[in-house]
């Protein structure tokens, strides 16, 4: 089955699942975590290792957003840490790994028959758009997450920086008119 609509739903559910390693980078950067461009996942930036407490970051801040990002983060399945409160999570992941470094075959039905192939996971249309619609919605969550989050942290620091003078501030050099592209 790799009709163009199929090809288009895979693309999509990779995509989807890479927002979250978006989001983790974006909050990395954003709450200047210092965690290394190579460790940085949706599900780690919450905490500085195993078993260590939540990053006085996030803790101090009273951010619902934030903490709505940290509950969703447990829904992800990550080797690493494989404590997860989603039932799915496992599956959502072994669908996303297949597709991104090996292959995924959709059938009509389910086949349970099929030879053993240690390269592809053989999943149903029916269960791939289940759970297509199921990542869909927890990436939809992730970006509200953290819109709001975001929105309280600017909230947050603006009353920081009010007491900042204007005269303080720099302003940037201005670019003459013939300067300009």
């Amino acid at each position: 089955m790799g009709n163009l609509s199929t090809e288009k739903s895979k693309a999509a559910y990779r995509i989807a699942y890479s927002l979250f390693d978006k989001v983790g980078f974006l909050l990395n950067s954003y709450m200047s975590l210092g965690i290394l461009e190579k460790q940085v996942s949706f599900r780690r930036r919450w905490r500085a290792g195993d078993g260590k407490p939540i990053r006085a970051e996030f803790d101090v801040t009273g951010n619902w957003g934030f903490s709505a990002l940290y509950w969703l983060a447990k829904d992800l399945f990550e080797a690493a840490g494989n404590e997860v409160a989603e039932p799915q999570a496992r599956r959502l992941s072994a669908i996303r790994n297949h597709l991104e470094h090996k292959y995924l075959r959709l059938t009509l039905i389910d086949c349970v028959n099929l030879p053993h192939d240690d390269l592809a996971l053989t999943i149903s249309r029916a269960e791939f758009e289940r759970m297509a619609i199921h990542l869909l919605k927890l990436a939809r969550s992730a970006l509200v997450y953290l819109r709001i989050g975001v929105g309280l942290e600017e909230r947050r620091r603006e009353r920081e920086r009010a007491g900042v003078s204007i005269e303080e501030i720099p302003t940037p050099p201005l670019i003459p008119d013939d300067e300009k592209i």
